[in-house]
């Protein structure tokens, strides 16, 4: 029987060739592509270059949306959407290729309004906060009727007033005007068992309307909802005491003729602007815009024109002489401003002034305090009776400008100005005119009874009572 036996130096060189093909493989192209393709397959890289262009996407829209907020917010045209992107992308903004019009920038900006309409009312909705609404009517530049719906309630605690929607009117009755706020309101999210349960008042102006006895807008609401209550808007009310107290005073309509000729002046000739300018300039006084004065316009805003014709008062007579004895003018103008000159240079007329402006000053103060978010009507009530106060104080008493208008009628000088009196002008009788503004305001803004019925919901629905004692004013 024959043994076979193997060389051993044939194994050693098999393990050695072994070696250097895996060696070989390991440096291989090939194998640098196969460990390439496993990492990657780990990688999902055909998910993150979703994602990346997402991201991409997402933030070019983000850029675009910014951009349609940004006219919304600050009043401007939808027209200046595409220069707005054209002038980001020059600046090294990536904005996209889509949503550059216009017309896109409107539906951006709805699209924004509703969202951010909606998440108010879901803050609302479930924490069953009283609801407070106002409304106001208004006119768009395209001539159509519209009505601005507002709200107060409680949001994170704390009671603040929104804009809720701006609704256009089919027309201008009553029943429209019920119908589209119960559709505003019902399109927003609020139901009709959340308004019976929830809704406590509703503001407006004084129009009939609105709060007509028989088919005015509040009483169908109050058909409706029983526990409904109804306010009148006070600054409104404010405005009406005022002009049934310059009704009252035939004297305060010459001066606020006057007034309205200043405005009518300064406001449609550059020429005449510029010389007031250049006036102003000569006697070390500002010159600001000379509005309209007792009008449908805020006592605050008549307080500003008052306010800029007193402090440009020496301007105002430069300006007047100057003109006056301009030869490049014609003689009817000429002799126009020789009269708007006499008017300032009369004693008569800058007692009308000093008085004016403090009456104005008092007022135009209450209608701003009237106007704060935290104002409640226990508070109204106090800064109407201190308002009351000053001006019957101001019958013994002169303010103070009208004291240094009397100060400037003795010395026969205002400033540089010359005084002299003027018989034809008559003047307003200041114990008559305060008076008669006393009278009127505790007409209108009287409102004792309404404390009263509020005081009796406090006790009835404790907690809720801030936001009926909020809906003092509007705008």
């Amino acid at each position: 029987m024959f043994k076979i036996q193997s060389s051993g130096s044939s194994r050693p060189t098999a393990l050695a060739s072994l070696r250097n093909k895996i060696r070989r493989h390991e440096m291989s192209r090939a194998h640098e592509i196969a460990q390439e393709l496993t990492e990657k397959g780990g990688q999902d890289l055909l998910g993150n270059l979703v994602r990346a262009v997402s991201d991409t996407v997402l933030a070019e829209t983000n850029a675009v949306f910014r951009t349609a907020y940004y006219l919304a917010k600050m009043n401007r045209p939808f027209s200046d959407h595409d220069d707005l992107i054209e002038l980001q992308e020059k600046n090294g903004v990536n904005m996209g290729t889509s949503l550059h019009s216009r017309f896109s920038s409107t539906t951006i900006v709805e699209h924004i309004a509703k969202k951010m309409q909606t998440k108010i009312v879901d803050s609302i909705v479930p924490s069953s906060s009283k609801l407070s609404v106002l409304i106001d009517e208004a006119t768009s530049l395209s001539h159509k009727s519209a009505m601005i719906v507002n709200v107060k309630a409680s949001l994170d605690g704390a009671t603040e007033f929104v804009f809720l929607d701006l609704v256009e009117l089919e027309s201008q009755r009553a029943e429209s005007i019920e119908e589209a706020l119960l559709n505003c309101l019902d399109t927003a999210g609020f139901s009709e068992e959340w308004l019976q349960n929830n809704w406590i008042s509703f503001v407006s102006d004084g129009a009939s309307v609105m709060l007509g006895k028989n088919s005015g807008v509040a009483t169908r609401l109050t058909t409706r909802y029983p526990n409904l209550f109804t306010w009148h808007c006070m600054n409104h009310r404010l405005e009406l005491a005022v002009n049934d107290a310059v009704d009252e005073v035939q004297a305060v309509n010459h001066f606020k003729v006057f007034m309205d000729k200043l405005h009518n002046l300064y406001s449609q000739s550059n020429k005449n602007s510029r010389e007031l300018m250049e006036a102003a300039q000569e006697v070390g006084s500002q010159v600001l815009k000379i509005g309209r004065v007792l009008n449908t316009r805020w006592v605050a805003s008549s307080f500003r024109s008052v306010k800029v014709v007193w402090r440009s008062y020496e301007a105002l007579n430069r300006h007047f002489e100057n003109a006056a004895g301009d030869q490049t003018r014609n003689g009817k103008e000429r002799q126009t401003y020789r009269g708007l000159a006499r008017r300032m240079q009369s004693k008569e007329f800058l007692c009308d002034l000093g008085l004016m402006y403090d009456a104005l000053s008092e007022l135009s103060n209450l209608s701003q305090q009237l106007q704060a978010h935290s104002i409640t009507l226990l508070r109204a009530e106090q800064l109407l009776k201190r308002t009351i106060r000053v001006l019957a104080s101001c019958k013994d008493s002169p303010g103070e400008k009208l004291e240094e208008a009397l100060k400037a009628q003795a010395l026969g000088q205002f400033g540089s100005v010359s005084l002299e009196s003027n018989a034809k002008l008559m003047p307003i009788n200041t114990k008559q005119f305060l008076q008669s503004l006393i009278n009127n305001m505790e007409k209108r803004l009287s409102f004792k009874d309404e404390i009263l019925m509020i005081s009796a919901f406090w006790i009835q629905a404790p907690g809720h009572q801030h936001l009926a004692y909020g809906t003092v004013s509007h705008r």
